[in-house]
């Protein structure tokens, strides 16, 4: 008993005092508390701070946090020193980000999926922005105001397999710009307004199995464009400007399963001899492809025409651009889904291997077949500038240029300000 005092009364202080020793020996001595308004979990271990108005990452965070979730809040800026080590998750999505410094992220190379997307005010990006993370397997930055990007502000993301960048302002892509991500299966770049590609712009994706590129401001596809696309299963080009695609260009997918091409300008002459063809061959579920041009075949299915169609000034046949073309696999069968066979399948089932509640993409409902198959209205009109055609787009030197508040890389500067400027 304690000194003094009777042996009930020691008692009783000992029966108050035993709930409040209990809850001492149950943290661990030395373990940091909970940031305020925050919930944490201990396996694994995780912060969840989304909703409460934060306008900066709280100060004190569990070292060992390794799920970090921040969004929703009011965050502005991001800088060096805000995140653990530990951290393998990491959402900040819609919240104010306007600035990040370089090196933010930079020791986080335990970080497997970075969510940055629905920041309205996020416009640039520094070059080393994500550099040292290695293991990062999805890049979220949809929804953003990103006009340009940096030549390298992927490099070395080897472990990436999901990079989202759809409804941004980007205007082009350049060059080499996905070089580093063989690793890359879904590339998501719909609802831009990129109105030119570059020759090289998607070389190095040897892995990729989704590239979407429908609702931009497209008005050619350069002949080599897919070449290294080899695993691509599904591309997705409606809703821009095309008025022609070589039917060589898609010899280079031998892997394609779905190609949705419809709600273009369509020119259905000579040009489009070749895409015809490759028509004719393909087991490809196609879109429908309507003409809008010469006016006598405007409204009708590209790819239901006969060839005498395209025979009245055809020009002199040419050698493949590639040095060594690779046959269509399908080369020998003239079936053409929409001819007999297996009707085209739903594209709102495209992405049901992808649960909603999946760890790569838990954010987003599976898309609908209003999101990818049906016509969109031309947007802002779809009229697009000519780009500068020839080799000469591609093979300037990228560095970067500011106009205003904007910075652009300088083969897409030159790329905007067409040939005259030359």
């Amino acid at each position: 008993g304690l000194p003094g005092l009777p042996t009930r009364v020691t008692l009783g202080v000992s029966l108050c005092l035993a709930p409040t020793f209990l809850l001492l020996l149950a943290v661990p001595l030395g373990a940091p508390m909970c940031p305020m308004l925050c919930t944490c979990y201990f396996s694994p271990p995780t912060v969840s701070c989304q909703a409460n108005n934060f306008s900066s990452v709280p100060r004190i965070l569990p070292p060992h946090a390794q799920r970090l979730f921040l969004q929703n809040n009011l965050i502005g800026t991001l800088r060096p020193g805000m995140f653990g080590p530990s951290l393998t998750t990491l959402w900040l999505y819609s919240n104010n980000i306007s600035s990040i410094h370089p090196g933010t992220f930079r020791h986080l190379q335990a970080l497997e999926e970075l969510d940055l997307g629905d920041n309205r005010n996020l416009r640039t990006l520094d070059p080393d922005t994500f550099r040292g993370l290695e293991r990062l397997q999805s890049l979220h930055l949809y929804r953003c105001q990103l006009s340009s990007l940096p030549n390298t502000i992927f490099r070395n993301l080897f472990s990436l397999q999901y990079l989202y960048l759809q409804e941004n302002n980007l205007l082009c892509l350049q060059d080499d710009l996905f070089v580093d991500l063989a690793n890359l299966s879904h590339l998501f770049l719909h609802g831009n307004k990129i109105w030119q590609l570059s020759e090289y712009v998607f070389r190095g994706l040897s892995g990729l199995d989704r590239l979407l590129l429908h609702r931009n401001r497209l008005h050619a596809i350069p002949a080599w464009a897919f070449r290294d696309l080899g695993k691509l299963t599904i591309l997705y080009l409606f809703n821009n400007s095309l008025t022609m695609l070589s039917g060589d260009t898609l010899s280079d997918l031998p892997s394609l399963e779905f190609l949705r091409l419809n709600n273009n300008p369509w020119a259905c002459d000579c040009r489009a001899h070749s895409l015809w063809g490759w028509f004719q061959r393909t087991r490809v579920s196609v879109s429908d492809v309507i003409c809008a041009s010469p006016a006598e075949r405007k409204g009708q299915d590209m790819r239901y025409l006969r060839e005498a169609a395209f025979q009245a000034s055809l020009p002199h046949p040419h050698p493949h651009p590639h040095p060594h073309p690779r046959p269509h696999p399908n080369g020998s069968s003239n079936h053409l889904y929409g001819l007999g066979g297996s009707p085209p399948a739903d594209p709102s089932s495209f992405y049901r291997d992808v649960p909603a509640n999946d760890i790569r993409s838990p954010k987003y409902d599976p898309p609908t077949e209003d999101d990818y198959w049906e016509s969109y209205g031309n947007e802002e009109g779809g009229q697009l500038k000519k780009g500068c055609p020839g080799p000469g787009c591609s093979s300037l030197d990228s560095g970067a240029i500011r106009i205003g508040s904007l910075s652009f890389p300088l083969t897409c500067l030159l790329m905007l300000l067409g040939p005259s400027w030359f």
